[in-house]
């Protein structure tokens, strides 16, 4: 069986179509997820709702966590604490669990 790892996809919905396009002609049939889903990118839930159809075993990144709520932003530099406060606006309640 071949397993794909895919890690910080930040909301970057195009690159996260582009590698599991990728991967599925390589046929990986499995997934694992190194976190960070999302942030920076326009496109959170599409993120999220395509890597939860993917099964994958996945841990929570740092980005995901502070959009959350479950983090401390007061370290993120400036861009990576509006984006994490845009996605928590724009993740739906869904997405969140």
């Amino acid at each position: 069986m071949r397993y794909g790892i895919i890690s910080d996809i930040h909301g970057n919905l195009e690159a996260l179509q582009a590698v599991l396009e990728y991967l599925e002609a390589e046929g990986v049939e499995k997934y694992i997820c190194g976190g960070d889903i999302v942030g920076y990118g326009a496109n959170p839930n599409q993120c999220v709702e395509i890597a939860a159809g993917l099964k994958a075993l996945a841990v929570l990144g740092n980005h995901d966590a502070a959009s959350l709520g479950l983090k401390d932003i007061s370290w993120f530099n400036i861009p990576a604490r509006e984006a994490v406060i845009w996605s928590s606006r724009e993740l739906s309640e869904d997405n969140k669990d």
